[in-house]
Order: C-alpha cells, then sequence, then structure tokens
C-alpha cells in the first residue's frame, strides 16, 4: 500500500500518511465506523482493539485538528 498525501488548500501544506494513516483515513471518509477500523486494524497488526481504537481516534482527532478531515 502506498502512503496517502492530502493537500491543505488554504496554505499549500501538503501531509503524509503513512500506510496505515492512509487506510485509516480512506476507511473513514468512506463511511466505516472508528470502531470498525479499529477491528480491522487490531486483527491486521495483532493488537489489541482498545488499544487499536485509541490510536484510531488520536488520529482522526489529530488529522481534524490540522483541517484535513470534514465531517460532511
Amino acid at each position: 500500500m502506498e502512503p496517502r498525501f492530502l493537500f491543505k488548500e488554504d496554505c499549500g501544506d501538503v501531509f503524509t500518511l503513512n500506510p496505515t494513516g492512509g487506510l485509516v483515513h480512506r476507511l473513514y471518509r468512506e463511511g466505516a465506523a472508528p470502531e470498525d477500523i479499529a477491528q480491522r486494524l487490531a486483527r491486521s497488526h495483532g493488537i489489541s482493539p482498545a488499544r487499536a481504537l485509541a490510536d484510531v481516534l488520536a488520529f482522526l482527532a489529530q488529522v481534524r485538528i490540522h483541517g484535513l478531515l470534514s465531517e460532511s
């Protein structure tokens, strides 16, 4: 899986996501719930579902803070 690039139009900044971040971002934008994304990551990365959910929620919060994810 290739990295995903996000572009912030208002200032021209480009953000590079690692493959896992790219997957989380894509799945969330496609309508997957954070809990479902976390379950998928827990299985594929061999971590607990609680840890995966905490990581997914933290990632989504950071992406929102930087204005790279809207809820629309």
